[in-house]
């Protein structure tokens, strides 16, 4: 496997996507196996926008980059990567979004340039957030919660923001007023399922089919769920587990999919939760990606094939997560989970993280993952990294089982580390038995 090789010739540290310096936005990408790479950039995100191809530089570290000004702000942009790519077994050009990615269009068709610091995306009083006291972690109590789920049928939320995070910007909704009386009554926190851009769900509203009416069935019919069958891959609703892009919130859940709006209106919903007396969690999903090879929906593997997911031992990727296996032993797979990670807590202030399938990451990762977000101040950063709680599924299988690919972070490797398990075993004593057999009435 060549991730090992890449970790060692072209170890980058510096930061990737887009950074900006005196108010010129400078693009950078870790291709270090790509013959060639150049931006194409456009003007607007529609699709029959032209754009602009303009060659990037190579370096040493295996990175290349292009530097930009003002102008570029808020203009779209893909990567024109020319790559060879083993599942294709030739040399490929693709046009890919950037998975550093802070903004997106409608779809995740392509990034956007953005400078997360510009004041027309934060909400008001946003540098002056108040977190909800938390002294320490035993006292947190959580509420997992579907964003869509959330507001999707309350018609005390105005009909355009109903499934969206601007719904918890509502004070006065019967879903708000639901959170407010848990707060009173000790919910610390808020588990938002997976809101980061995934890939099964049409992002705008007008392209989302539903069922219709029905109400008429009769309540013991299938007919229900043979009408949700039928529209189950254009329909407005999915859990989230199937990563696009990690860094990015996702576009399904915002009034306008296309560009920024999702950015102010995350931020809203954090401002907001805290205001009421609530921490905010995400669930996030760094075990897999919803694609890998040349499949449309591939980010990471068109840029540089083999390196970000886990292969086995004849080369193909690991899938025993359902999806293309990410492989967070890899540097620049770690790179991006605690680079996102970092993101989220000082961009959008989020106050914790539960990992998805935490055992298939290492145990280095997730202390990795802590040491930087505690290092984050409000002095520096806006926020007390040393509040951001870390927990997640320790489960001990697949390719990775036993230490086999490093030592995991599963519920026997966790302890003493300050990071949460979810315990299966004090799960099944309670219910009489675990879900895949052998349960007791």
């Amino acid at each position: 496997q060549i991730p090992g090789v890449l970790d060692d010739l072209y170890p980058f540290e510096g930061e990737l996507g887009v950074v900006w310096n005196g108010g010129a936005p400078t693009l950078r990408l870790w291709a270090p196996t790509a013959k060639n790479v150049s931006l194409l950039l456009f003007d607007d995100s529609a699709p029959a926008t032209a754009p602009t191809t303009i060659p990037m530089l190579e370096a040493a570290d295996g990175t290349w980059s292009v530097t930009g000004d003002a102008s570029w702000n808020r203009k779209f942009y893909l990567y024109e990567v020319e790559v060879w790519a083993p599942s294709a077994g030739l040399v490929v050009t693709n046009a890919v979004t950037d998975p550093y990615s802070v903004s997106l269009a409608a779809d995740s068709t392509r990034s956007q340039i953005v400078d997360l610091a510009d004041a027309d995306l934060a909400p008001r009083g946003w540098g002056r957030t108040r977190k909800p006291r938390l002294d320490a972690p035993e006292d947190i109590t959580l509420y997992e919660l579907h964003v869509r789920d959330f507001s999707i049928a309350d018609a005390t939320v105005p009909e355009a923001e109903r499934g969206t995070f601007k719904a918890f910007d509502r004070d006065s909704s019967r879903g708000m007023r639901h959170l407010r009386s848990l707060a009173r009554a000790g919910l610390s926190h808020v588990h938002l399922l997976p809101s980061f851009d995934f890939a099964t769900v049409p992002e705008k509203r007008a392209d989302q089919a539903t069922t219709g009416d029905l109400s008429g069935f009769a309540p013991d019919a299938e007919d229900q769920q043979a009408a949700v069958a039928a529209i189950k891959d254009q329909d407005g609703f999915n859990w989230g587990y199937d990563p696009f892009h990690f860094g990015v919130p996702e576009g399904g859940y915002s009034t306008n999919p296309d560009g920024v709006t999702r950015i102010r209106e995350f931020r809203e919903m954090v401002q907001s939760l805290n205001r009421h007396g609530l921490r905010v969690v995400m669930d996030v999903v760094y075990n897999h990606t919803n694609s890998a090879g040349q499949n449309a929906k591939s980010v990471r593997d068109r840029i540089v094939p083999g390196s970000y997911h886990r292969l086995n031992a004849d080369g193909f990727v690991e899938t025993s997560t359902c999806c293309s296996n990410t492989a967070t032993e890899h540097r620049m797979m770690e790179r991006l989970m605690v680079d996102t990670l970092v993101r989220w807590a000082r961009d959008y202030k989020v106050d914790g993280f539960r990992f998805d399938l935490m055992g298939h990451h290492m145990k280095a990762n997730l202390l990795e993952v802590q040491a930087v977000l505690a290092g984050l101040t409000p002095e520096a950063d806006g926020v007390d990294g040393s509040k951001i709680y870390l927990y997640g599924e320790g489960w001990n299988f697949g390719e990775v089982v036993n230490n086999t690919r490093g030592v995991n972070a599963t519920q026997l490797n966790m302890p003493g580390t300050g990071i949460g398990t979810f315990s299966d075993r004090l799960r099944d004593a309670a219910r009489g038995g675990n879900p895949f057999g052998g349960l007791q009435e």
